[in-house]
């Protein structure tokens, strides 16, 4: 028969500590978990705001671009529909206004509202409810010594859902962005 061995010391030591491993990751899996779960809500929310910011800016350019124009006003509405994509159920609505000069504060006697109420975004005539106080053709693009270019604004409403509803992520926030711009001349006087 075979002999049997001493147990050495650092033996004993591993077979003291055989359930260590396991509870020392039950402490900190939960930890892990609640890093990658705030690490992932934040980071989409960040991008969604991004996107909006994206957007009102490029609505912005498009608008100047588009000056005084009958169509100017959905123009823009694309431009904004290009940019946020597929996500229409979270889009709140779109506001397109003249602001200060000086301030660069929203003038709402000249503010044009769209709210989406069809199916078709892309239908402006008939699928959206919109409060015009700035007409697209009374915007000002001639540029001169008489004459001072419009400032054009673009603030859009979006909705952004928490995925998890992990505590703090539960419910939903708005992201609300603007961008004002100068509108391009088309003239000078």
């Amino acid at each position: 028969m075979g002999r049997l061995l001493p147990i050495r010391p650092h033996m004993r030591r591993r077979r003291n500590e055989r359930g260590a491993t396991l509870i020392e990751a039950s402490l900190v899996l939960p930890i892990m978990i609640a890093i990658l779960i705030g690490t992932m809500e934040l980071g989409i929310a960040f991008k969604d705001y991004l996107t909006i910011s994206f957007t009102t800016r490029e609505a912005a350019r498009v608008g100047a671009l588009a000056g005084n124009d009958i169509d100017a006003d959905c123009e823009i509405v694309h431009s904004v529909l290009d940019s946020i994509g597929g996500h229409m159920d979270n889009f709140v609505g779109l506001q397109i206004f003249q602001a200060d000069p000086a301030t660069g504060a929203r003038l709402n006697a000249k503010t044009n509202t769209w709210i989406l109420a069809g199916t078709d975004p892309y239908d402006c005539a008939n699928d959206w409810t919109i409060v015009e106080k700035w007409p697209s053709t009374s915007r000002n693009v001639a540029f001169g010594p008489t004459s001072q270019l419009d400032i054009l604004g673009v603030r859009v409403g979006y909705t952004h859902n928490w995925i998890t509803g992990f505590p703090p992520f539960s419910g939903s926030f708005m992201v609300d962005e603007q961008t004002i711009t100068r509108m391009e001349p088309e003239s000078f006087e």
